[in-house]
């Protein structure tokens, strides 16, 4: 059956367009799902089951925190397999920390024929604790501190810019700009990539970063939607039939970044041998720590008994070691320029913060250069980031799958289900946050912090799970908001967008988009 599939469905795509036929094929397996299988109801479990709705094809964060808002913090619901909706804070500490052990792995979330499926942030089981073992001491504070000078690099470039722009009495197209600005910063702190584009057209290594992940519009979104409900069809599709449509790694891209990345290590793997000396970045220490888990491997006896899985050598295979600098690559651009941009952009909409986050900037960065202890006592501008992060988290929909049965109260949460963390639901909850959609860096004092849970705040996630990038977000954060808001004010006006009154939209395809570019004034600031 495979094999005439495989035969038949390339003829068939030279006649019909692929997205009509993958649409086909998706419409035909959900209706006969839906007919031949015996859906359990969660109400069997103790939850209320609700029907996810139209909404859900084109705006699936939207429709989770309608169906939450309206029928309580918990709820069910069926996606091709059972789904748990919640924003129950005391049920969440045990799937994401206490209980973490029957809930490691998130939903199949990733189809490509890409290295970057091997992304640690994409695995499961043990292969996610293997990889997360070795590239942990790639983001500590030692190695964050060797890379800020890079970074620094950056930002003033960032600065320069920004200060044409102002001169000129352009409009800025902030992500633009961001992007690029993030996309430098990984490149040459990550991979000791030479890149300069900053405010100029994108370089290859840019355009590439800005495309590696496909974002959908139009039919192709709702396709990608159907297809999230049955992973094996699409699994099917792009590795069996060889349809790159539905491959969710841009392939020209995944080509570029495979062939400079397996160039580069294996270059450096050259000098070592010779006895050179290697760069200080992100890349030498994943190739560090796959390099010392080899040799521990090598050295390990196969018979030896007794062994538990913790103790084995930890290691990861060349094609790992790339899936891991791919998603450096994806995350450390993508959601860094759109947190960002909308920082930026809420700054302007709100000129007596900014002027606040800039007069601590003055009276704690004592030189042109701060220090990587001077940013961290830059409080204000760590509540204005975090503040961002609560109204426009990147990411706001998380997943986990019970490993076997679980019970929590009078709840059943059965082998096999997965739970939807709607973390928009939680960090606009009136509950955790009065006035949820007000702008309001004081939410993230020392004292508004200690008299909250924990949970409410999950940008990053939490527990073992939680971002391994998030400490570099928020250094290349803190270092590009000083270097700028030191030199420019950022301002909205009747010809930015959104413009002075206007609401900022925003949609979810995977990651936060804006529905449309946002556009900045940006003045110099006078000389003190």
């Amino acid at each position: 059956m495979v094999n005439l599939l495989q035969s038949w469905l390339p003829c068939c795509m030279s006649s019909v367009p692929s997205y009509l036929l993958s649409l086909l094929l998706l419409l035909v397996t959900y209706f006969l799902y839906s007919y031949l299988t015996n859906r359990k109801s969660w109400e069997s479990y103790g939850v209320e089951q609700v029907s996810l709705g139209k909404l859900a094809l084109t705006d699936f964060r939207q429709a989770v925190v309608q169906l939450i808002e309206s029928h309580g913090d918990t709820i069910g619901i069926h996606r091709g397999r059972m789904t748990l909706l919640t924003r129950d804070l005391d049920l969440l500490k045990h799937v994401l920390v206490k209980d973490f052990n029957n809930f490691v792995n998130r939903l199949p979330i990733m189809t490509t024929t890409s290295a970057l499926e091997t992304g640690v942030f994409f695995l499961n089981d043990y292969d996610w604790k293997r990889v997360r073992h070795v590239i942990t001491p790639s983001f500590t504070t030692t190695k964050l501190k060797q890379v800020a000078s890079n970074i620094e690099e950056s930002a003033r470039k960032l600065t320069n810019v920004l200060e044409e722009y102002a001169k000129k009495g352009d409009l800025v197209p902030i992500k633009y700009i961001a992007g690029q600005f993030t996309s430098e910063v990984i490149a040459r702190s990550a991979f000791g990539f030479k890149t300069d584009c900053i405010g100029k057209e994108d370089d290859e290594f840019t355009g590439h970063a800005k495309k590696m992940l496909r974002i959908r519009g139009g039919v192709m979104s709702v396709v990608m939607r159907i297809m999230f409900q049955f992973k094996w069809i699409q699994n099917f599709l792009v590795k069996k039939v060889g349809i790159t449509l539905l491959d969710q790694a841009d392939p020209d891209s995944d080509r570029y970044f495979d062939t400079i990345l397996r160039r580069t290590v294996a270059e450096r793997q050259e000098l070592s041998s010779l006895g050179k000396l290697m760069p200080n970045d992100l890349l030498q220490s994943l190739i560090s720590a796959k390099e010392e888990g080899d040799r521990e491997a090598a050295s390990f006896s196969e018979h030896a008994d007794g062994v538990t899985w913790e103790k084995l050598p930890k290691t990861m295979s060349e094609r790992e070691l790339i899936g891991q600098s791919m998603l450096i690559i994806f995350a450390g651009f993508e959601t860094t320029a759109t947190t960002l941009q909308l920082a930026l952009y809420l700054l302007a909409q709100h000129p007596d913060i900014q002027e606040k986050v800039y007069q601590e900037i003055l009276e704690t960065v004592q030189s042109d250069t701060p220090t990587y202890e001077e940013l961290g006592h830059l409080k204000y501008m760590e509540q204005v980031i975090n503040e961002t992060l609560r109204l426009y988290p990147p990411a706001p929909i998380s997943s986990r799958v019970a490993a076997d049965t679980y019970h929590y109260k009078n709840i059943v949460i059965p082998k096999g289900a997965s739970i939807i963390i709607a973390k928009d639901a939680i960090m606009r909850d009136p509950k955790n946050f009065p006035e949820p959609s007000k702008f309001d860096p004081e939410r993230f004092s020392e004292e508004n912090k200690s008299s909250r849970d924990l949970m409410t705040f999950l940008p990053f996630g939490h527990g073992p799970r939680q971002c391994i990038g998030m400490r570099l977000a928020y250094l290349e954060l803190k270092l590009g908001l000083v270097h700028v808001l030191r030199k420019i004010k950022f301002v909205l006006s009747e010809r930015t967008h959104p413009k002075v009154g206007e609401e900022l939209k925003t949609r979810f395809q995977g990651i936060i988009i804006t529905d449309k570019p946002i556009q900045l004034e940006v003045h110099l600031r006078q000389a003190n």
